[in-house]
């Protein structure tokens, strides 16, 4: 046996080709419809960060991080503190993640915000020289269009089902590409910062079960590709061919098990650039819990408008369920279709383990933060329905876009039963209106500041391309925000 040469590699050049995509992408070349939608993505990364700042878990972090971490030149936002880029990207991806209300890419799982904004964030800070809100526009839009693309050639939500917290693991070269877009990296540096970032990426689903430490995971990858890109903005060389490289790359490695054929898509980091914007493909939540589950909430959110007597959320009502049969797609039933082994869950759990979701819809009739509070995690009623709730897989929702559909059975002492199914939550076709992302950011940012300041960040994001200096953001995002949940 001998090693592959460079010419014998499959698609070899396609690190360097997104590399040179991204050097050469241009704001006047983008649809205005994808600069708007970035525009309202960030708006609402931005609300989830300022919701998330202030939750325990997300002041535990802080608390720890300000205990060994010097201070520095960039924002934390909803803390007055600044600390050095890497250890702001880190808490301020934290926050974005911290509620489970921030996006999702369902093709190819990963939170974009939280792995992207970040580092921008950081570098906007700490430039000598001011980074216009363009610059960080077409940045995020860099990050947007290169995550999912990469998440894709290893089979996207397939990582899931094997363990892996995908969007960690993909959202590392995404966070290097808007970073080295931004610091206005070269093509060859870039793929050095790409490179740099891959090495690091990773990401353990098991931090789903207890713990805080899955909500700081997303940060992880902003991080990664931040550091790249700084190290790369030196001279500093990393791993180049990173994608395509057989032996000890990128796609090759976290393809690797999987069963499929072919085992990575190579093309596909590079498919339909500049004609298809995954931009437009990223998807809002509306629910504060794993997005593989919101076609279960509406499932039985529509049981409930059309039997208002079996649904009634009372507890004399609810304790004639006798049995709960719920089916998901094969990544979803791995990810969420766990029965839980103790009581109560973390919050992280509670958000993540589809049994309890569904109970808490049941029984609350909605799917918010509040329904997260400590306060909350040991509901009788809640335990009571999540025992009798038992998940599998449906093949029925494999197919491409169904992965968050779900069929929801409901069976009752007197024998009567409701079943139905959703193929698509909302937010697929069609996509959240803009508007409605206005609507989530001026609910979730009123809970935790005042309307002024809300207006102020509000105007300043949707009129990035006119703002000349992002730091007017960043002063806005460091102020103190009261508490999410009390």
């Amino acid at each position: 046996m001998k090693h592959e040469t460079a010419a014998e590699i499959e698609g070899d050049g396609t690190t360097a080709r997104l590399c040179e995509w991204v050097h050469q992408l241009d704001l006047s070349e983008i649809p205005s419809e994808v600069k708007e939608r970035a525009k309202h993505l960030i708006l609402d990364g931005i609300a989830c960060a300022l919701v998330g700042a202030r939750v325990p878990w997300s002041e535990q972090l802080a608390a720890s991080t300000a205990s060994y971490e010097p201070q520095g030149k960039c924002s934390v936002i909803g803390y007055t503190e600044r600390y050095g880029p890497l250890a702001a990207a880190i808490l301020n991806g934290a926050f974005i993640q911290a509620t489970e209300l921030d996006d999702y890419h369902s093709g190819a799982p990963l939170h974009s915000a939280s792995v992207l904004l970040p580092a921008l964030l950081a570098i906007s800070d700490s430039s000598p020289t001011p980074v216009s809100g363009a610059e960080f526009l077409l940045a995020a839009i860099a990050g947007f269009e290169t995550g999912p693309r990469i998440g894709t050639a290893i089979y996207g939500s397939q990582l899931l089902s094997r363990g892996w917290h995908s969007g960690p693991v993909f959202g590392s070269p995404a966070s290097a590409f808007a970073a080295s877009k931004l610091l206005s990296l070269s093509p060859a540096d870039t793929e050095s910062a790409v490179g740099i970032a891959c090495t690091q990426a990773g990401g353990l689903m098991s931090a789903q079960y207890e713990g805080m430490i899955k909500r700081v995971q997303h940060a992880f990858a902003a991080r990664n590709g931040l550091f790249g890109a700084l190290l790369a903005s030196t001279g500093y060389v990393g791993i180049k061919k990173v994608f395509e490289r057989p032996y000890g790359g990128f796609l090759a490695m976290f393809s690797t098990g999987n069963g499929q054929n072919p085992q990575w898509k190579i093309h596909e980091v590079v498919s339909g650039l500049s004609k298809v914007w995954h931009t437009q493909r990223i998807r809002v939540k509306m629910h504060a819990c794993v997005g593989g589950c919101h076609g279960q909430i509406e499932v039985i959110e529509r049981m409930q408008r059309a039997h208002p007597e079996r649904f009634h959320s009372t507890p004399d009502a609810l304790a004639k369920i006798s049995k709960i049969t719920v089916w998901l797609s094969e990544p979803i039933f791995a990810h969420d279709g766990w029965s839980p082994e103790e009581r109560p869950l973390s919050a992280t759990g509670a958000q993540m383990c589809a049994a309890y979701i569904g109970a808490v819809q049941l029984v609350e009739r909605q799917v918010l933060l509040a329904q997260f509070a400590e306060s909350k995690l040991d509901s009788d009623d809640v335990w009571t329905l999540v025992h009798k709730t038992e998940c599998f897989h449906s093949a029925e929702f494999d197919k491409p876009d169904f992965i968050c559909g779900a069929r929801v059975r409901v069976e009752f002492e007197d024998g009567f039963m409701a079943e139905d199914k959703l193929d698509q939550p909302k937010g697929y076709d069609p996509l959240v209106e803009d508007s409605d992302i206005r609507e989530k950011w001026r609910k979730l940012a009123s809970s935790v500041t005042e309307e002024e300041r809300m207006k102020d960040i509000e105007e300043t994001i949707l009129g990035l391309e006119d703002v000349k200096d992002v730091k007017e953001l960043t002063v806005l995002l460091s102020g103190v925000v009261r508490k999410a949940l009390e």
